[in-house]
């Protein structure tokens, strides 16, 4: 009969003991790409990204960690610690920097100047409140109506 008393209270804790909730990982899209400047063969670029938070609850990153290629080549990485908290079911823009081989750009500039558009892929981390983190992905392409020199090219 103990032993029944025993698991019973166990069931009970089980079932009021609380289940952290899931945190999905933010949308992260590729809004912009400026090539800032170029010094000793490489090129120093800035990054626009858009985060939406599909959580019901804000979402804080404490940082975020990033990989861009074009047209199938490696183009920039970097990471930041300053992303505003996300509020529930909103959005934010973050903007990066960082160096990538003049390669790299003159390749995509070479692409470009076929008419076609552009793949991408963006990939990254982004490291959230408690610790954990969430993976993201995306990949599109950016189209050549859109590139726009003076202000960088906009992926869609």
């Amino acid at each position: 009969m103990g032993r029944i008393a025993a698991l019973g209270v166990v069931l009970v804790a089980a079932a009021c003991a609380s289940v952290a909730p899931r945190i999905d990982a933010p949308q992260v899209s590729l809004e912009a790409v400026r090539v800032t400047r170029i010094v000793a063969s490489k090129a120093e670029i800035s990054v626009r990204l858009r985060l939406s938070n599909p959580n019901a609850a804000e979402l804080v990153v404490n940082e975020l960690a990033y990989e861009i290629t074009l047209d199938g080549r490696q183009a920039a990485s970097g990471r930041t610690t300053r992303v505003d908290p996300l509020p529930p079911g909103g959005e934010g823009k973050v903007e990066l920097s960082g160096r990538v081989d003049v390669g790299a750009v003159a390749t995509a500039m070479m692409a470009l100047g076929t008419q076609l558009p552009v793949p991408y892929t963006l990939s990254g981390t982004a490291t959230v409140q408690n610790g954990l983190s969430l993976s993201f992905s995306r990949k599109g392409e950016i189209a050549v109506s859109r590139f726009e020199p003076a202000a960088g090219s906009r992926p869609r």
